[in-house]
């Protein structure tokens, strides 16, 4: 393993709210809390412990800080208010701006999801899950299409998934200047 002595610095300068982690005890009501805790390799709190011990490499290659749901259980449940769910999505931005791709998945259907608020001023879950779909061409697309077939039923039935395309919300180029003007303030550029 490659051990980075100032990462623990690196990540308090860099991620969103990675200040926070100094107040981390360790108890662990995060990853108890967390729905997805299973799904982890490293639940927060060890992600927590390998950033102190400048485990960069195993950190922002790892898969786990891109699976943050933002339901603020482990914000809610924290006895000292460490932002968990801030840190990993600030850990999952930093790893892809430092050139890791952990989940590639989850960053297709991230950007697909940010085009259609961007266009819409709204979600069109159709066009999304299309689009994340055909991402790797329609050979992939099918067979990922295949896979999901259930989870895409049971949104149609549950009223969450359309077969109509989305029209776009009153006012969407207002949104767009906003969306566009706050890119530029952080000097990223647009998303057009």
């Amino acid at each position: 393993m490659n051990y980075k002595q100032n990462f623990a610095q690196e990540v308090y300068d860099h991620v969103d709210s990675g200040e926070s982690i100094k107040s981390c005890m360790g108890c662990g009501v995060c990853a108890i809390s967390c729905p997805l805790t299973k799904h982890m390799d490293y639940s927060p709190r060890r992600v927590f412990a390998m950033i102190r011990a400048g485990q960069r490499e195993q950190v922002l290659g790892s898969r786990d800080i891109m699976l943050c749901t933002s339901c603020y259980s482990c914000i809610v449940r924290c006895p000292r208010k460490v932002r968990v769910m801030d840190v990993m999505h600030g850990l999952a931005h930093y790893a892809l701006e430092q050139g890791y791709v952990p989940r590639k998945d989850t960053m297709t259907f991230g950007r697909k999801f940010w085009n259609s608020i961007y266009k819409l001023g709204k979600i069109d879950e159709t066009k999304v899950a299309n689009q994340y779909m055909l991402a790797d061409g329609l050979i992939p697309g099918i067979k990922k299409g295949l896979e999901m077939i259930d989870m895409a039923l049971t949104m149609v039935l549950k009223k969450r998934m359309k077969l109509i395309p989305e029209r776009p919300i009153k006012g969407v180029k207002g949104l767009r200047k906003m969306l566009d003007k706050a890119q530029e303030m952080e000097g990223k550029g647009g998303h057009k």
